[in-house]
């Protein structure tokens, strides 16, 4: 292909199209896989927050039935700094039964403080009891105000959801109470409740020491998402299942993973492997106290629609390129082969009649040249009954019928004369010369097609013929109209006939 101006001015537009579409493209991509990320991030944030109201629920229904519990009551309130000990075992013994039955309602711990902020009773760490927790800003607040909060808070060794209550007696505060769920319990929950698989990462440099690694109550691993979380085990942990999953798509995201994580915001990810779409999703979860994020409920979820939603954008961006190019070199060929292309343009292919529109102008014309004393003839020309051709005989041996139909009309009239495929099975006929003798020849070329047998089937059809004289005064849509309505008398008075507007 020689290269002009002319085609290197048309690969720059191209070009530019190109890229322009491409842009538009993943825009429309990147908009909507956030709606689609965007929308699973909702559903671990309903599922998560479901979780957090049952913990409260649950929560609740503990301390009213404690708070109205008055031997319970007594007890706390009769602890001081000399009875510490006695009144500890006390407590613990009167509340270990129930707490076995608490901790199948998914409670991990039961706390029992004085207004001073010292330990009277750990139910999940019995032994532990009579150190002071004024390091623990809850705890601080809760006595301080006496109101109840809840929150995420983290302890020396285990981290948890905490629920903390005042406790009165005859209207006097004499300490709180505080009820500890664990993250593998809002783990098991989402999975159970929801069907969302989800690791619950926390910050290491949280604990002041590596006490976690031996903790009993709530077991931690190291995180495969990022080097400073660890993720509390449960039982739906599966080695094999985090191994391959570290391999195949944290370690291509990581970038993104350490990126999103620096925000301290929520935020997701995706990545396909094969022939899933895996969503990651990151909820940051933030300690009570300075509203910071210290951990992340992060789920796992292979998405159908998004797979589904990339496999389409892919073949839209495979079939623009396609097209694209297509276009380009169409637009080429014609640019060289201007003039045989125009000339091909003139003909209706299958007939190789001319077209509608190269007949129309055509025609147009002649109208605009008209002398006053010239006159010529326009037949508008119907095939009968041709649906029964093509449901008979079907399209193939349809459209032999239009080629030879086609040849008797362009062969029954002079080269002067004009014939043209008007759509279908429609015809169009300009001749040069007045109704009588266009009578004269429209009616041979009626008798020629009900005598003729079409294809190898030999298949006979009739046709119906409209006539309209043309005139110095007339126009070509006021006659196109009279022939056309010439031509509907002629199939509603019996078909086979020609009408003379």
């Amino acid at each position: 292909m020689k290269m002009n101006k002319k085609n290197i001015f048309l690969i720059f537009i191209f070009i530019i199209v190109y890229f322009l579409a491409c842009s538009l493209i993943e825009l429309y991509k990147n908009v909507r896989v956030n709606d689609i990320l965007n929308e699973q991030e909702k559903y671990l944030e309903i599922s998560y927050k479901q979780g957090l109201d049952r913990f409260n629920v649950i929560a609740e229904n503990i301390y009213v039935s404690m708070q109205n519990d008055m031997k319970f009551i007594n007890l706390v309130a009769s602890v001081n700094d000399k009875n510490l000990d006695e009144k500890h075992q006390e407590l613990y013994k009167y509340l270990q039964d129930e707490f076995s039955k608490l901790k199948l309602s998914g409670i991990m711990g039961l706390d029992i403080i004085r207004p001073n902020n010292q330990t009277i009773l750990r139910m999940h760490k019995v032994e532990k009891y009579g150190d002071y927790l004024s390091d623990r800003p809850m705890i601080v607040q809760a006595n301080r105000e006496k109101v109840h909060l809840h929150g995420f808070e983290e302890g020396k060794s285990i981290h948890a959801f905490r629920q903390i209550f005042p406790l009165y007696k005859n209207g006097n505060f004499i300490g709180i109470l505080e009820v500890l769920f664990s993250s593998t319990k809002l783990q098991d929950y989402t999975m159970r409740a929801s069907n969302i698989h989800t690791h619950f990462l926390v910050n290491k440099h949280l604990f002041h020491t590596n006490i976690w690694k031996s903790n009993t109550q709530e077991h931690y691993g190291q995180s495969i998402e990022h080097k400073d979380f660890l993720f509390s085990l449960n039982d739906h942990i599966h080695h094999n299942i985090l191994q391959e999953s570290a391999r195949t798509i944290i370690a291509p995201l990581q970038e993104e993973i350490n990126e999103g994580i620096a925000t301290g915001k929520n935020f997701h990810l995706y990545r396909v492997v094969g022939e899933k779409a895996q969503i990651l999703i990151f909820y940051a979860v933030k300690r009570f106290v300075d509203d910071k994020t210290v951990a992340y409920l992060v789920s796992y979820t292979k998405s159908e629609k998004l797979y589904n939603f990339l496999n389409i954008i892919k073949m839209i961006e495979i079939g623009f390129s396609l097209f694209l190019a297509f276009v380009y070199f169409m637009v080429v060929s014609l640019l060289v082969e201007k003039e045989t292309l125009l000339n091909e343009l003139k003909y209706d292919a299958l007939t190789h009649v001319y077209n509608r529109k190269y007949f129309t102008n055509l025609v147009k014309h002649k109208y605009k040249t008209l002398e006053e004393n010239e006159v010529f003839s326009l037949v508008m020309v119907d095939i009968d009954f041709f649906k029964n051709v093509n449901d008979t005989y079907g399209h193939q041996y349809g459209d032999i019928v239009l080629q030879e139909f086609a040849k008797i009309l362009k062969e029954s009239v002079r080269s002067v004369d004009i014939v043209a495929r008007y759509g279908g099975e429609e015809f169009i006929v300009l001749l040069l010369t007045d109704r009588e003798n266009a009578f004269k020849v429209v009616e041979i070329i009626r008798q020629k097609v009900e005598s003729e047998f079409f294809g190898e089937k030999f298949i006979q059809v009739t046709a119906s013929f409209g006539l309209v004289e043309s005139h110095f005064n007339s126009t070509f849509i006021d006659d196109l109209k009279k022939a056309d309505d010439a031509l509907y008398k002629a199939k509603e008075s019996g078909r086979n006939k020609v009408v003379v507007a």
